[in-house]
């Protein structure tokens, strides 16, 4: 179960992020510790999710640089706590998919894999977390990828270096046709959203990656079917949202 809380520079923590931090931490403990009481042993995530509300509005901000550095705060608390961390990232406060949210979910997801959150949360929610948005989703997974192999890093072994190949193709040939290219190419990331066409063709057509995951999202609805749960899954579950609707009714 995840613990979490919503504490937020200058209306429900300190204008300060140290100061809110605290208060973040303070309310997931309390919940923690409340929780252990009860049922000694469950398995519980840190899930903190301090912000900072708008200087102009009060409003929730949903990405900025203290959102940031938020996720990174939380993930040492958790480590220090040895708590598994729930940690949001992608929930953008953007409107729609855009520059903004593109910035916003690319910097907290990659504070989050530098941190090594054990979960992340928040792909394809817009607006605070008030929409969520199937080409927003399909946008985030493009950027989840990206980070993804960017924190692989780069192999160093015999094979990736080289060596062989290009004493073989020398100065001024090319590794096209090279057995080596055909072995390692496709270790290479490769866009699905990102626009890598020629300029003629896109001045022609004028169309992008939010078209293009519209167009993907609306072809994924409409032709895939999963497998449905077992009945008794099913049934499971409905127990538990009834008795999450009882106690919100309370």
């Amino acid at each position: 179960m995840c613990i979490r809380d919503r504490a937020s520079c200058l209306t429900t923590g300190p204008a300060t992020p140290a100061g809110t931090l605290v208060v973040g931490n303070a309310e997931v403990l309390s919940a923690l510790v409340l929780m252990q009481m009860a049922a000694p042993g469950c398995p519980v995530y840190y899930a903190a999710a301090q912000t900072a509300s708008d200087l102009r509005t009060g409003g929730y901000t949903g990405g900025a640089p203290v959102d940031y550095l938020f996720g990174a705060a939380t993930n040492v608390l958790a480590d220090f706590y040895n708590v598994p961390l729930s940690m949001g990232a992608f929930a953008t406060g953007a409107k729609e998919p855009g520059w903004q949210s593109a910035i916003d979910n690319t910097m907290s997801a990659f504070m989050a894999l530098s941190t090594s959150a054990d979960m992340l949360l928040g792909a394809g929610l817009l607006h605070g977390s008030r929409i969520f948005s199937y080409d927003m989703l399909l946008m985030d997974v493009e950027i989840w990828e990206m980070l993804r192999s960017t924190f692989r890093g780069i192999v160093i072994d015999q094979e990736t270096l080289a060596l062989d190949a290009i004493h073989e193709i020398g100065p001024g040939g090319n590794y096209l046709a090279h057995p080596h290219t055909l072995r390692n190419m496709r270790q290479l990331w490769q866009p699905t959203l990102m626009d890598r066409r020629p300029y003629t063709e896109w001045e022609q057509k004028k169309d992008g990656p939010r078209e293009w995951a519209l167009d993907k999202a609306r072809k994924i609805l409409d032709t895939h079917h999963p497998e449905p749960l077992d009945p008794k899954i099913q049934q499971e579950f409905k127990k538990i949202i009834d008795q999450s609707e009882r106690d919100w009714i309370k």
